[in-house]
């Protein structure tokens, strides 16, 4: 099971966390998967995309939560790592979390006008590196 770091701070950027699993990718075998004892790095989920960064100098290029663990997937090995005898650092990229913080938030206070104002509840909602989208129930052509 996965510690959850970023539940108990948001603005955390860097850590230190026991490597538990460590595997090639299934997509491509020149990538790996990581598994650690805790993570600072945010899975993609709820339409927020993952956090970037590195894994012990590596590239951080995917983090999926799998239910009770998180894979961090590089864009290369790790060298000399043991499964439950290596420590592995974590730097996550700090500008990409906060903008992807702000715009979540900025999507809640969105979604409460627009379900308050016009009865028009969020159906969906989705970060992207040039656009981020808000689905909303009904169109507001008529009513604006």
């Amino acid at each position: 099971m996965t510690d959850r770091l970023y539940y108990q701070d948001s603005y955390l950027t860097e850590f230190q966390a026991r490597v538990v699993h460590v595997s090639p990718d299934a997509a491509s075998p020149d990538q790996q998967r990581v598994y650690l004892d805790r993570t600072a790095f945010y899975p993609t989920s709820g339409g927020q995309p993952f956090d970037t960064g590195q894994l012990g100098g590596v590239k951080v290029i995917e983090v999926i939560d799998e239910g009770d663990r998180i894979a961090h997937v590089l864009s290369g090995r790790l060298m000399q790592i043991e499964a439950g005898q290596s420590d592995v650092d974590g730097r996550i990229d700090l500008a990409r979390r906060f903008d992807h913080m702000q715009q979540h938030t900025g999507q809640h206070l969105l979604s409460a006008v627009l379900l308050a104002m016009f009865d028009a509840p969020t159906v969906s909602f989705h970060l992207g590196p040039e656009s981020s989208t808000i689905d909303i129930a009904q169109s507001l052509a008529a009513r604006v």
